[in-house]
């Protein structure tokens, strides 16, 4: 599963090259819009399963010894997850 999230993600990073590059010759504000909905689910995807990390009794988990590292994932998550949403609703006219 992390694995398919990572290459998601490598994914998301090429779709964002392509969408700057785009929007330096276009005005498509839809492909924007596009690349944030896709990285705010997909990051909301790598909440639940950093969530589950830290819950444990999967295959994958975070010791507790590592509870700030456990505390910052969550946090970055979050923090992209919310500046995907700033990215989708912020920009009015």
């Amino acid at each position: 599963m992390i694995g398919i999230l990572f290459i998601a993600t490598m994914c998301l990073m090429l779709f964002g090259i392509v969408v700057i590059f785009v929007g330096i010759f276009t005005d498509v504000r839809i492909l924007f819009v596009v690349y944030a909905a896709i990285g705010a689910f997909l990051f909301m995807i790598w909440l639940a399963v950093d969530v589950q990390m830290i819950m444990g009794g999967r295959t994958y988990e975070i010791s507790p010894e590592e509870h700030i590292f456990a505390s910052i994932t969550v946090f970055l998550d979050i923090i992209q997850i919310f500046w995907f949403l700033l990215s989708i609703f912020g920009e009015r006219n």
